[in-house]
């Protein structure tokens, strides 16, 4: 019978997911190789919440989409965008 404890990590490869102490380092390991969203918004600011409308708004999709718009790869640059702008807006308070 296989013991798990709390905290372990599946996919550690030092214990295949019994628990140990370097399961942790594991799981960040892990964690860090996942894609990252391009832009994150917070429901209760209202600056973030202007940002995310310019990116996934009606009239921003339906340009994207539209005859003249850069597609998914124009969504892509526009988060990109969304995000460089909010860490400026934030470091600047």
């Amino acid at each position: 019978m296989t013991t798990y404890f709390k905290g372990a990590f599946s996919r550690c490869s030092w214990c295949g997911g019994r628990g140990c102490n370097q399961c942790p380092l594991e799981r960040q390991k892990f964690e860090a190789q996942l894609p990252q969203p391009l832009f994150t918004a917070d429901v209760n600011d209202p600056g973030d919440m202007e940002l995310l409308k310019e990116v996934f708004g009606r009239e921003a999709l339906e340009h994207a989409f539209g005859p003249d718009g850069g597609g998914m790869p124009g969504i892509e640059q526009a988060a990109a965008m969304a995000s460089l702008k909010q860490m400026m807006r934030k470091q600047s308070l």
